[in-house]
């Protein structure tokens, strides 16, 4: 993981990941930048921002979780909680100051596609096109679960106020 200074280019700062294949997007929130290590040792961080320079694996990481770490869906954070879900269909609520298990479902399904958050609900893609709506918080609440037909991979996009779910042949928009 590097970061970088917006207007030169140069190398600021970087924490070494062991992992290869890295597909999950990092994601930012509360000061801490999120990250997941992708294939072989699947570890979850969480990496303190700021006044950082150099090589800073040993000063700026948070925590570490080795439980629930997707190698394909990127990470969601809604304050307080960094949320992800495995490749298998296995989501997880994560304390985001502290990396601690919040809790932990089984939502079925394998994912590609990364959860995203809007109108104040989370929402889990399955590759066999059915999407979970849960209720962001300490605990899992399942709101609904919606079924499309077709394969998905890609992740739902949001924008004014609709849902734009791909699958294999069709797009989808799904507003009020």
């Amino acid at each position: 993981m590097q970061g970088f200074d917006l207007q030169t280019g140069k190398l600021i700062w970087s924490v070494y990941q062991q992992g290869e294949g890295v597909t999950p997007s990092p994601v930012a929130g509360g000061g801490m930048l999120f990250t997941s290590s992708g294939f072989e040792k699947t570890t979850l961080r969480g990496i303190k921002l700021g006044g950082a320079k150099g090589d800073v694996t040993e000063t700026h990481i948070v925590w570490e979780q080795k439980k629930g770490v997707p190698t394909q869906p990127s990470l969601l954070y809604v304050q307080p909680h960094v949320y992800a879900v495995t490749d298998g269909g296995i989501a997880t609520c994560y304390q985001a100051k502290t990396g601690e298990i919040v809790w932990q479902e089984r939502v079925g399904g394998n994912f590609s596609a990364s959860p995203v958050f809007a109108d104040d609900r989370i929402y889990f893609l399955n590759e066999a096109g059915e999407t979970t709506v849960i209720e962001p918080g300490p605990e899992f609440k399942v709101l609904a679960k919606n079924k499309l037909e077709g394969r998905c991979q890609a992740s739902t996009a949001v924008s004014q106020g609709k849902l734009f779910i791909r699958t294999e042949e069709d797009l989808y928009c799904i507003a009020k």
